[in-house]
């Protein structure tokens, strides 16, 4: 279900979600939230089995946003049904897209420093990529 502005505050109040704000999904260029409940409930799930913080790196963009960091026209991020999360080191890589592939993620991307996945349901899948040498810079 995806969710907009308070829905999300309300939502993750209602679920117990303790590790996750609001915030975090915001558009960094607008301020402006929408995202796919499933995702706050997988990072949540995420963030209990790794027990250690998960740092959201890109949530929701704006078309603007999204073209000034060069994000790909159509992004899942753009509608709210994707989210890049830091991930450093391969250790951490392979847990997270071992998790995810558990909880039934069937869209992820892989880069030197972070892990993108989504729901998105118009985006071919199951799919795993892999990014060039290009540095995220949401």
């Amino acid at each position: 279900m995806l969710l907009e502005g308070k829905q999300v505050e309300e939502f993750i109040k209602e679920k117990g979600i303790k590790h996750f704000k609001s915030e975090e999904f915001e558009c960094k260029h607008c301020g402006k939230v929408i995202i796919e409940s499933k995702l706050i409930e997988v990072l949540e799930k995420l963030r209990n089995k790794l027990g250690k913080p998960v740092i959201i790196t890109s949530g929701y963009r704006c078309e603007e946003h999204n073209k000034e960091i060069g994000g790909v026209p159509n992004s899942a991020h753009v509608r709210g049904y994707a989210v890049d999360i830091k991930a450093i080191s391969s250790k951490t890589r392979y847990e997270i897209v071992n998790f995810l592939l558990l909880e039934g993620i069937k869209r992820i991307g892989i880069a030197g420093n972070f892990i993108h996945f989504d729901v998105d349901p118009e985006k071919p899948s199951p799919r795993i990529w892999v990014y060039g040498k290009r540095k995220h810079i949401a």
